[in-house]
């Protein structure tokens, strides 16, 4: 039996459908703001009847005819697929012509290098050096809630993001960093674009080579408009099927089950959750439409 991997960030690894569990806190936490923190700080993502219900749940499970593998901690990037994706069939003994699905994870979690793997300290660019492995949507984050008087962790050293955008306004061709805030919608397009198709070409090149390796288009509107651009995906692209009809991303389907008033994301159904990841009947979709994929001779 060939073997099968599920990997790309929290909408793979399935946070958020402990709220559908029949028992507290989680019926109470559906009326509060219950994303990430708040659902870890509860046991760490450790306690086995949630995690059963997690496993039982999410799409993956949908899948039949594969001996399954699912990434194991929430959330995810480009880098961490790459990572990941390597470490776990390197460890589970997959074979030339075994199976990986990327859930395509927001092209903004991308570092600034995105195709860079050499160490730091050989590089000779001072300035690239410093911005490396920063997000530029991170310091650009940390940087407004400066500037509008919010709070600031003491873990994030504002020198440092200062330097940051200094050295990356210069990079992308702005005189000076006020330039490049009035630009960063321009700037993060451009860099998603890049990411996605470096995402492609650099991240998962490799896993290519050795693997079937299959995609599901990503979530979120700014995604997915770079992710239409890249046609590298398109033969290698799971549809999502429902009510008879294809979509070609995580974005498309929830539009098209909204027009049928049925609900993709949690903090449509429970909106003091603030939890965009998809609902058990999304997740559902989701895997029957991979499973169906691969039943029909892919």
């Amino acid at each position: 039996m060939r073997k099968i991997l599920f990997i790309g960030d929290s909408f793979t690894w399935g946070e958020g459908l402990e709220l559908y569990m029949d028992k507290e806190p989680f019926i109470s936490m559906r009326n509060s703001h219950a994303t990430d923190g708040e659902l870890r700080e509860l046991a760490d993502y450790k306690d086995s009847e949630v995690e059963g219900w997690r496993v039982s749940n999410r799409f993956a499970r949908y899948v039949k005819g594969f001996e399954n593998y699912v990434q194991e901690t929430n959330g995810g990037s480009f880098q961490s697929v790459a990572r990941d994706a390597n470490k776990i069939v390197e460890n589970n003994g997959f074979e030339i012509g075994d199976v990986i699905v990327i859930q395509i994870p927001p092209a903004d979690r991308s570092f600034f290098h995105s195709n860079v793997f050499f160490p730091i300290k050989d590089i000779q660019l001072p300035m690239y050096g410093d911005i490396l492995e920063m997000a530029p949507q991170n310091d650009l984050h940390w940087y407004f809630t400066k500037k509008d008087g919010g709070n600031v962790p003491p873990h994030v050293d504002m020198d440092i993001v200062y330097r940051n955008m200094g050295y990356l306004s210069k990079i992308m061709g702005y005189i000076d960093v006020e330039s490049y805030v009035r630009g960063m919608s321009d700037v993060l397009d451009t860099l998603a674009y890049r990411n996605t198709k470096l995402f492609y070409y650099s991240y998962i090149w490799d896993l290519m080579q050795r693997f079937d390796v299959y995609f599901i288009g990503p979530w979120g509107s700014n995604n997915y408009e770079s992710f239409s651009k890249c046609d590298e995906f398109k033969d290698k692209l799971i549809p999502m099927i429902y009510n008879g009809n294809e979509y070609d991303s995580l974005q498309t389907l929830d539009k098209g089950m909204s027009e049928n008033n049925e609900v993709f994301e949690i903090a449509k159904q429970y909106p003091s959750t603030h939890n965009n990841h998809p609902t058990p009947i999304a997740h559902k979709i989701i895997g029957e439409s991979i499973n169906k994929y691969f039943n029909d001779g892919n």
